[in-house]
């Protein structure tokens, strides 16, 4: 029987977790059928292209803690170190939920990726579906791997004040 009260950080913990394994899932059928994976971040992107609209000509690191606040914190990752300044925001995230919350799903960071098949490469890529929003908006999205973190940086693009 369900318990009526459950706490919001099972409630959280769960949450990311599940957004996880469907994005890990979907990539990983992806590369299964030889579709690739940036064109299908692309499309995402492309589908909400105007959803950064309303920060058009906001501070970076106002750009930068939205798309935090609500698109990469609740794929269960963790903010591992950032900065700011007026030409540039970038953030280093981890590339997965911590091991605690994967610890308590009864898998490792490991045993995640190889269960559907990608590379921390593959799994990089979902960060391509925010750059047409930040385009959209006069900024440049990019993201890239190193060390096993992931490294978002917004910066204005050429040409725009």
């Amino acid at each position: 029987m369900a318990k009526e009260q459950v706490s919001k950080e099972v409630l959280l913990d769960g949450a990311q977790m599940g957004l996880s394994m469907v994005l890990a899932g979907t990539m990983g059928f992806l590369k299964k059928h030889d579709l690739p994976i940036e064109d299908w971040a692309k499309y995402i992107g492309e589908a909400f292209e105007g959803a950064l609209g309303d920060l058009e000509g906001a501070p970076l690191n106002t750009v930068m803690e939205h798309l935090l606040t609500l698109e990469v914190l609740p794929m269960g990752v963790e903010v591992v170190s950032s900065e700011s300044t007026s030409r540039k925001a970038e953030v280093t995230v981890t590339l997965l939920p911590s091991r605690a919350v994967l610890k308590k799903f009864g898998t490792t960071p490991r045993e995640f990726l190889s269960g559907f098949g990608l590379s921390k490469q593959d799994l990089a890529a979902v960060y391509a579906m925010y750059e047409p929003a930040a385009e959209a908006i006069g900024l440049k999205f990019s993201h890239h791997l190193t060390d096993g973190h992931q490294v978002l940086s917004l910066k204005r693009a050429s040409g725009r004040g």
